[in-house]
């Protein structure tokens, strides 16, 4: 068996916004991870911890199944991702991070620090396809784990992997990155704290977390997508006190997050969905993203309404379950005219295993 240090190791696809440091690699968004293709009979992973109440839950993938969910201890885990496989075969692996990045934790972590294996690590093929997902809870996949009536806001109950955002990707063969935050919006989270406003962020690697590496600014160069989709805008319908105040704010916070997200991605087509928890906010997001089109000229925006969730089938948390966001999933598929064409682009899976 042999060690290797991740940053050392050149044939690996880091997935989602992460820092690298010298003691390995911090991964801090929704689904974000590794994926390597290794031509051995076992691979473990030495990751990490730490969290004072919201824990890191993650799950591993082998050759597009998900084969384990585990919740970090804090400290060093040895994690075995496959033992006692052919070693002349090549297995692909995916290590995600199911759990939200937990601002309200400060210690919250998932730094991934080395592989052992008794074989080598063999090219992964990038995706000719890039996503970017933008949202909230439903996107950080809140109550998609977990029984209904569930009520308890804590780790073990999101689902990063569960989510509409996950589930086109794989439909795509999508790279992808995600940024959410469960309860915040565009210009006011669910809290009616103007700060919890996913724009504010958006420049910064995970400047929702106090670690200063989380800070930086993220270069977009490294993540360049074919199309940003966002699902934001539930958690502004939220009757706060200053209802009316906040009302003034979200069209021209549509606008200016829109201007500010083609800025940094101007290649990209823009998608706005809205509506799987509530229709409040239709027309305002509508209007903003004419008027957004109107006064730049971009035609590459588009808005989608969605259905809404029956509320009677909800999971944990009163959020959607994992059929209801798949089904999420398939509407924008199906609604988008240009999903027909890219559909099987990358081929089958395994997408980047190695021939």
């Amino acid at each position: 068996m042999k060690s290797f240090f991740t940053n050392d190791i050149q044939n690996k696809k880091i997935m989602g916004r992460a820092a690298l440091s010298d003691e390995g690699i911090d991964f801090f968004w929704t689904a974000s991870g590794i994926e390597v293709n290794v031509k051995a009979s076992q691979l473990w992973a030495q990751i990490q911890s730490d969290y004072d109440n919201l824990e890191v839950w993650i799950s591993v993938w082998l050759n597009g199944v998900q084969t384990s969910r585990i919740m970090l201890n804090q400290g060093v885990n040895d994690i075995c991702l496959f033992r006692n496989l052919p070693s002349q075969n090549i297995k692909n692996v995916r290590i995600y991070k199911e759990t939200q990045a937990m601002g309200d934790d400060a210690k919250h972590r998932f730094l991934l620090k080395s592989f052992k294996t008794d074989g080598d690590f063999l090219p992964v093929t990038p995706q000719p396809l890039k996503i970017e997902f933008i949202g909230d809870s439903i996107t950080s996949g809140e109550g998609a784990v977990g029984a209904k009536g569930e009520t308890d806001w804590t780790s073990i109950f999101f689902g990063g992997t569960k989510t509409w955002a996950f589930k086109l990707a794989q439909s795509l063969g999508a790279d992808f990155n995600v940024i959410s935050q469960s309860g915040w919006g565009v210009v006011t989270g669910y809290d009616c704290n103007l700060d919890h406003a996913i724009p504010k962020y958006y420049e910064e690697i995970c400047s929702v977390m106090q670690r200063p590496s989380a800070k930086e600014k993220w270069d977009f160069k490294r993540f360049e997508p074919d199309y940003v989709i966002l699902n934001l805008g539930t958690n502004d319908q939220n009757p706060c006190k200053d209802r009316k105040d906040i009302l003034e704010l979200f069209e021209p916070g549509v606008i200016s997050f829109l201007t500010k997200i083609r800025e940094h991605n101007p290649k990209a087509k823009i998608l706005w969905c809205y509506g799987m928890m509530g229709h409040i906010l239709e027309k305002e997001i509508e209007s903003a993203v004419n008027e957004y089109k109107k006064k730049s000229g971009d035609e590459n925006v588009q808005f989608i309404l969605l259905p809404e969730l029956d509320y009677a089938k909800t999971g944990a948390l009163s959020h959607p379950t994992e059929a209801q966001q798949q089904d999420a999933a398939d509407y924008i598929y199906s609604t988008v005219t240009d999903f027909a064409k890219l559909r099987g682009l990358s081929g089958s899976f395994p997408l980047s295993t190695a021939q």
